[in-house]
C-alpha cells in the first residue's frame, strides 16, 4: 500500500507541477538538479567511479551512463510531443549501461552534453507547445514533455544521493 501511495503521489506532483511551471522555471530546476548531480561526482578518480561498492550495486560510473541513457531516451519523446505528435513509444530507460566502461571524464562529459540538448530544447519551448498531449507510463501516469522533464529532475537527485553514498561506502 505505501508504495501505491508514493506513486500516486508523484503521479500527481507530476501532473501539479507540468501545468503550474514554465519550461523557463523547469529549465533552471533541472539544470540546478544536474548541478546537484555533477557536484556529487567532484572528486572521484576512475578507480573509485569504476569499482562497485558490493556485487549487486552499481559502481559510480554505471550511474553516470545510466543518467546519460535516461537524457538520450527522453529528449527524443519530449521533442516529438512538443511537435504535436505522439511518440512511438514512451519511456524505457535501459538498466544495463552500456558505456560503463570508458573513462569518469568521457561519461561525465556525456551527462553535460546530455543535458544542455535536454536544457536547450526546454529554452526553445517559450510558447510551451501541445502540453495536452500525453503519453501513458505504468510508473508516471499520463506525462506531458514538461512532466518528462520534472522526471528528469527526480531521476538526477535521486542518483546524486545515489553516487554519494557509493562515493561515501569504503
Amino acid at each position: 500500500m505505501a508504495e501505491a501511495d508514493e506513486q500516486a503521489k508523484l503521479r500527481s506532483y507530476l501532473a501539479a507541477q507540468s501545468a503550474k511551471l514554465t519550461a523557463a522555471e523547469i529549465r533552471a530546476r533541472l539544470d540546478e538538479a544536474a548541478g546537484e548531480f555533477l557536484a556529487a561526482l567532484s572528486g572521484a578518480d576512475d578507480a573509485r567511479a569504476h569499482r562497485r561498492p558490493a556485487p549487486d550495486e552499481w559502481s559510480v560510473a554505471e550511474v553516470v551512463d545510466h543518467v546519460t541513457v535516461t537524457l538520450e531516451d527522453v529528449l527524443p519523446i519530449m521533442r516529438t510531443l512538443a511537435g504535436g505528435r505522439h511518440p512511438a513509444q514512451g519511456m524505457v530507460v535501459s538498466h544495463a549501461p552500456a558505456h560503463a566502461a570508458r573513462p569518469l571524464a568521457v561519461l561525465v562529459e556525456r551527462v553535460r552534453r546530455g543535458q544542455a540538448a535536454v536544457s536547450d530544447f526546454l529554452a526553445a519551448q517559450g510558447a510551451e507547445p501541445h502540453t495536452d498531449l500525453r503519453v501513458a507510463d505504468g510508473d508516471f501516469g499520463d506525462v506531458n514533455w514538461k512532466g518528462y522533464a520534472l522526471i528528469l529532475r527526480l531521476h538526477y537527485r535521486d542518483h546524486a544521493q545515489q553516487v554519494a553514498r557509493t562515493l561515501a561506502a569504503p
